[in-house]
């Protein structure tokens, strides 16, 4: 069992890399925005880096005597070339990372494969529920649901997301499980069409996570095994009720960041606007250029899947990080002014906003110049 989990997560994390090559190259256009400043590869170096995480995760397919090794040294590349760069912590890479570090520990024999199930069923009922309580705000009900194949349903529009939280309770029990799982499936077919014949047509690189999620559903919780959240507490476990149900929570009060909260699609996390002038228009791909509108601004979602196939990393540090390096590429203080957007009130449709330019962050990136 632990072979097959390991190979469906692997098999998807390679697809989704593909998918989005270029987030994963340093010597692009857009920028590049390390953790730290001082460990970013380039050339040869990162080719390398690049093949090996490749080889590294084929090799970890078989089952044989060094596969051990070899997830580990996949996992370790991983994490070097996230650090390289925040915009590649994006949810798959983010879950399917940890989940594959629970393999490891089964691996070297720190858990049992029963344990390793555990942790598994916690995660996925921690990311559903959490998926759906996140989305429970104006911003999703008013931006986000009309997109979708949803009738309107007025002020119940609210109750939507809290029914995909209530599928990740019903996989605890057993009387309600299969039920749970094949209204997940539904929801999961739904978003695959979304991406592609309607809303989403601009996220390919959600397809093989989408996948992925759904064959690991239907194996983990296609049976009648019991599931004990809080009981028969280990070490692994309780690791994995912090990660997956308790970190998660923390996100209401700004601790730990929205994508690893799993509120990629919750439409409640910040926004950014960038407004350039015709000059500094050059330093965008053609792709790019025909996300502009007439008053040549364009949000950094827009610039961010144009060029690298995936949402930006949507906290408000990373934006100010992107502002600071495209300011380097500037000419003038207004050849780029970035714009960020916060939603204020989880039930109300009304954005703050704070305006930056680049003579402020000589000063202090950290304090908007005008805020409304």
């Amino acid at each position: 069992m632990n072979q097959k989990l390991q190979r469906i997560i692997i098999i998807s994390l390679l697809s989704g890399i593909l998918f989005c090559f270029p987030l994963w190259i340093n010597e692009r256009s857009f920028p590049v925005l390390p953790a730290f400043d001082f460990f970013i590869t380039g050339g040869l170096v990162h080719f390398l880096l690049l093949s090996l995480v490749f080889v590294t995760g084929l090799l970890s397919l078989f089952d044989f005597k060094f596969s051990t090794h070899s997830l580990f040294l996949f996992l370790f590349l991983i994490l070097i070339l996230c650090l390289q760069d925040q915009n590649r912590w994006q949810p798959w890479v983010y879950i399917f990372s940890v989940l594959l570090g629970f393999v490891f520990s089964y691996r070297c024999r720190m858990i049992t494969e029963k344990t390793l199930l555990k942790v598994f069923r916690v995660a996925f009922i921690g990311i559903y529920f959490w998926s759906g309580i996140h989305k429970v705000n104006a911003g999703f009900i008013t931006n986000t649901l009309p997109e979708l194949i949803i009738p309107d349903l007025g002020v119940l529009s609210y109750s939507i997301p809290l029914v995909e939280a209530c599928f990740a309770v019903g996989l605890i029990f057993i009387s309600t499980r299969k039920v749970s799982v094949l209204l997940l499936l539904s929801m999961h077919f739904l978003i695959l069409y979304e991406v592609l014949f309607g809303f989403f047509t601009f996220n390919t690189v959600i397809i093989p996570w989408n996948l992925a999620m759904m064959i690991l559903l239907v194996i983990l919780f296609w049976n009648k095994e019991p599931i004990h959240l809080f009981s028969n507490p280990s070490v692994s476990k309780s690791f994995a009720l912090f990660i997956f149900l308790i970190l998660p929570a923390t996100n209401f009060f700004n601790i730990w960041p929205g994508y690893p909260s799993f509120n990629l699609f919750s439409g409640k996390t910040d926004k950014a606007l960038l407004y350039v002038d015709e000059d500094f228009k050059t330093n965008f791909n053609s792709n790019t250029l025909s996300k502009f509108d007439d008053e040549n601004k364009i949000s950094v979602h827009s610039y961010s899947y144009s060029e690298l196939n995936v949402p930006f990393y949507s906290e408000k540090k990373v934006y100010l990080q992107l502002f600071n390096k495209l300011c380097k590429r500037s000419s003038h203080e207004f050849s780029v002014v970035m714009e960020i957007k916060t939603l204020p009130h989880l039930f109300k449709d009304e954005w703050s906003s704070e305006t930056y330019f680049c003579d402020q962050l000589e000063n202090d990136s950290s304090s908007p110049l005008i805020s409304n």
